[in-house]
């Protein structure tokens, strides 16, 4: 679709996004994709977002925005921030649905990659500031077949760091591992072993 010089701007583009949404995955080819690929990492770089196909920085894009944060540069630090000057850890999985009795099945979010310390001592007061530098930390549900979010779980940093720290203490003895660096991931189900109580943010 070409525009021409007569067409507004806002009229071509509102044109575009509903050509856009009406597309069916089966008619798209992978040229179609390729070229939908390169958009979005070209849109990202001129905003300062990083590469979208890094670190999962399109899903936290879309978190940002559902949640009312803005997406922070890429650099290691809280992933969002809204106008309170609050930030906030993000973490994405994909949702698996209900299990044959209509129970919720358990998800699991990683907290991996974490500099290992050379002792103890040190590592827990490094990870105790890495988890308490946001106030919050969101965890959200994606249907990728869908294309949508499903719900977000909002926790405080003292939820995650209850549940988190004794993984990644076990992990921190764990020093013959292949990665150095010191990880662990929490599912649902241990949340709710743990009795914690979280905002459920359904989207």
């Amino acid at each position: 679709v070409s525009r021409s010089c007569s067409q507004p701007l806002h009229l071509f583009l509102l044109i575009m996004t509903r050509q856009f949404q009406d597309l069916k995955i089966e008619n798209c080819t992978d040229v179609d994709i390729q070229d939908l690929g390169f958009f979005l990492l070209k849109w990202f770089k001129s905003k300062g977002l990083g590469n979208p196909f890094n670190y999962n920085r399109f899903m936290e894009f879309v978190q940002a925005n559902l949640l009312g944060y803005k997406l922070t540069k890429v650099g290691g630090g809280s992933d969002g921030i809204n106008e309170q000057n609050e930030t906030t850890e993000f973490k994405g999985t994909e949702y698996k649905g209900l299990n044959l009795k209509g129970v919720e099945k358990s998800m699991s979010f990683a907290y991996n990659g974490t500099t290992r310390k050379s002792t103890l001592e040190e590592q827990k007061k490094y990870c105790w500031e890495k988890i308490m530098r946001d106030p919050l930390h969101h965890w959200s549900m994606i249907d990728y077949e869908n294309g949508v979010f499903v719900k977000t779980i909002q926790l405080t940093n003292e939820q995650v760091w209850q549940v988190l720290w004794p993984k990644w203490e076990k992990s921190w003895y764990n020093s013959k591992a292949a990665d150095p660096r010191i990880g662990a991931s929490i599912s649902t189900a241990e949340l709710k072993k743990a009795n914690i109580k979280y905002v459920t943010i359904n989207h």
